[in-house]
């Protein structure tokens, strides 16, 4: 017989998991950055690292939320091998992103929004091998309040470019 309280405190985990994320990308939106967050988390549910997006700040492409929770993940654990670890996003990993995470040995990846034009094109996939392993994928957790905080943004963002148009 199935344990229902052990998938249930899963999804209830999950959410929390995401609702962490969602805090990274609140950081994010305060400092005009494109409002990603990421987390990482270990099998037993412990938080190895947090990020949100430092594109502009970096002024470099490799300041997604996703590959910067990600090196400090590895850094804290000593290693590159992200083993049996989940990846929460508020949206889905760009190609950049999801071969950073097929190639950190992530288990799991959860997301939030998906994104048609700069998405790896995972939102509709349960899973994803490469190299005899498998990530699991579940899209759509928070997604609500994922999409909501970049319609924040971008809005934002298009009211000060009219203002500098004006």
């Amino acid at each position: 017989m199935k344990d229902t309280n052990k998938d249930t405190n899963k999804d209830i985990n999950n959410i929390v998991f995401m609702n962490k994320a969602l805090k990274q990308a609140v950081v994010a939106l305060k400092k005009n950055e494109v409002p990603i967050g990421a987390v990482v988390v270990d099998k037993n549910g412990k938080v190895l690292a947090r990020a949100y997006n430092k594109t502009e700040n970096n002024g470099c492409q490799a300041g997604h939320a996703e590959v910067l929770a990600i090196q400090k993940a590895c850094k804290k654990l000593g290693t590159w091998r992200l083993d049996d670890c989940s990846i929460y996003v508020t949206l889905e990993p760009c190609l950049m992103c999801f071969g950073l995470v097929q190639l950190s040995r992530i288990k799991n990846l959860f997301f939030g929004a998906s994104c048609g034009e700069f998405g790896s094109g995972i939102g509709q996939a349960k899973e994803h091998k490469l190299y005899f392993r498998r990530i699991n994928i579940i899209g759509g957790l928070k997604e609500i309040e994922s999409v909501d905080i970049l319609k924040k943004f971008f809005k934002s963002l298009r009211k000060t470019k009219k203002k500098k148009k004006g």
